[in-house]
């Protein structure tokens, strides 16, 4: 009997975690295949490309849940403080309050071109929504990109600190500042 075929939101959710705690070259096929359940010949013909193409792939499927989870309040209308507010609490609910490392950090430290290219896109997409939001505060846009660029870096630092540290304090600690980095005049 074959086995059940597992749903691609799971293969994407166990690929996620595998390469999130052990990064590109830390992730074995082994690892790959206990994760995922599936053997190497199905994860080769799910992801042709190998390694490389899980990567991306798993890159563009939680690059999607991250812009619904954390960058849509930057889109909508309201005041921009509450709108950073939302994006705090979805970064919260996104990295588990800091129990979940970032994926952009653990991938990019040996991986190709193409996997920099579109963590770089993610990145930028990222400092764009946090600009937007300091932007519609009456910020001008060069302060605006700047406030952005320091928020993302307090908050990714945040989460190296907190894994580092076994705390996840520093990350928590970013997310309460989020509002005001971006929306302060001062």
């Amino acid at each position: 009997m074959r086995p059940a075929k597992l749903p691609d939101q799971q293969v994407f959710a166990r690929l996620t975690e595998v390469f999130r705690r052990k990064g590109y070259q830390g992730a074995s096929y082994a690892d790959l295949m206990a994760a995922t359940g599936l053997v190497k010949a199905s994860l080769y013909h799910r992801f042709p490309g190998g390694k490389e193409d899980m990567v991306n792939a798993v890159l563009s499927h939680v690059g999607n849940e991250f812009s619904t989870c954390v960058l849509s309040p930057a889109q909508e209308a309201g005041p921009p403080e509450k709108r950073a507010q939302q994006m705090a609490r979805g970064l919260a609910k996104f990295y588990g309050s800091g129990r979940n490392w970032c994926l952009l950090d653990t991938l990019t430290l040996a991986s190709d071109r193409r996997t920099l290219k579109h963590a770089k896109r993610s990145m930028e997409l990222w400092v764009e929504s946090f600009a937007r939001i300091a932007r519609d505060a009456g910020l001008s846009p060069a302060l605006s990109r700047r406030r952005a660029e320091d928020a993302v870096a307090a908050i990714e630092g945040g989460l190296i600190v907190s894994r580092v540290m076994h705390s996840r304090r520093p990350f928590l600690r970013a997310l309460l500042t989020l509002p005001d980095r971006l929306t302060s005049a001062g």
